[in-house]
């Protein structure tokens, strides 16, 4: 087994993936979950979390651990939590994550800063924003605003569906717990959507624990990090990521369809038969254009529709099938 290198109190950057390359957040109930586990989970084993990002597959991570121990431990107890928490969540049985993680150690400036870039920008080379500022799931945004993807909110005139939503996600960050996707779920059920921006803005405030002062001090000041994002794509550093060329906006897309088609709903989307599962993968390919390859991902399953190989072409003609309907 090759060794995992490791410097002390050099930037590590993590990347993980789901053991079937999967999609692993489906919503924004997912994601805000996982974020508040990782909250409570660095805080908990002293580890600084200088930059994350989250995408529909996997996880980026820039983190500085004293010592191998230290990172060995949080990583460890962070993976068999999501592991746990997923599973439990959508009924799932068997091993989830991709063992093992892949992580590299920066030591020098350029190469964290290159990194760094590299994980803002996640979304950007995926065609979900023009710039990684515009997504949440980089988290830039929230440098210095609490509020970057809503209206600002004010507790005294909310509604009182959001006010209690706000009591709780107050009270579980306070008592250092996390929060479960299915206790966000049900936070946002009555909600309008403007509430569920706010809250959503409102629960990643309250759980902050990303180091913006270390990721500014790498570039000298947040404007220039933000020109960085922008001027370069950065560079990752032998962290053992599977190079994806297309677009991440189909995933974006077969959800929303899934969310409407009440798929998500006790996640049926994931105990389809599969002759359903075949019909899906069909209709999902027609309505937004995602590779073979995507279908297979965002439905766990290997089911090829009839007709096509498992590249997604049809082998008849030998083309590649794909609807170019864009959102």
């Amino acid at each position: 087994m090759k060794k995992r290198r490791f410097f002390a109190d050099a930037l590590q950057h993590v990347y993980f993936i789901t053991r079937d390359g999967g999609v692993l957040f489906y919503t924004t109930s997912d994601r805000l979950a996982f974020y508040t586990l990782v909250s409570v989970l660095s805080k908990r084993y002293g580890v600084v979390v200088v930059g994350m990002c989250i995408m529909f597959t996997h996880v980026h991570l820039l983190v500085r651990a004293t010592d191998l121990s230290q990172f060995r431990l949080f990583m460890g107890q962070l993976l068999k939590a999501l592991s746990k928490i997923i599973c439990d969540d959508r009924s799932l049985r068997g091993p989830l994550l991709k063992r093992p993680f892949g992580s590299a150690p920066l030591v020098s400036s350029k190469r964290q800063r290159s990194s760094l870039i590299y994980l803002y920008n996640n979304p950007v080379e995926k065609r979900l924003c023009t710039k990684a500022i515009e997504d949440r799931w980089t988290f830039l945004a929230y440098y210095g605003n609490a509020h970057p993807f809503s209206a600002p909110l004010v507790l005294k005139t909310a509604s009182r569906r959001l006010r209690d939503a706000c009591r709780l996600v107050t009270g579980e960050a306070a008592a250092g717990r996390y929060m479960r996707p299915a206790l966000v779920r049900g936070l946002f059920r009555d909600l309008t959507q403007t509430e569920r921006r706010q809250l959503s803005d409102f629960i990643i405030s309250r759980y902050a624990f990303i180091d913006f002062a270390a990721a500014v001090s790498l570039f000298g000041s947040f404007d220039h990090l933000v020109r960085a994002t922008e001027s370069t794509t950065g560079q990752e550093f032998d962290i053992g990521e599977e190079w994806d060329p297309t677009s991440d906006v189909a995933y974006r897309e077969m959800t929303r369809m899934a969310a409407e088609a009440g798929l998500l709903d006790n996640w049926s989307l994931l105990h389809l038969s599969a002759g359903d599962r075949a019909m899906w993968a069909r209709n999902l390919r027609v309505a937004t254009g995602a590779t073979e390859h995507q279908v297979r991902r965002f439905l766990h399953g290997d089911e090829v529709p009839p007709g096509k190989d498992r590249d997604g072409r049809d082998k008849r003609s030998g083309a590649e099938v794909i609807d170019n309907e864009k959102e």
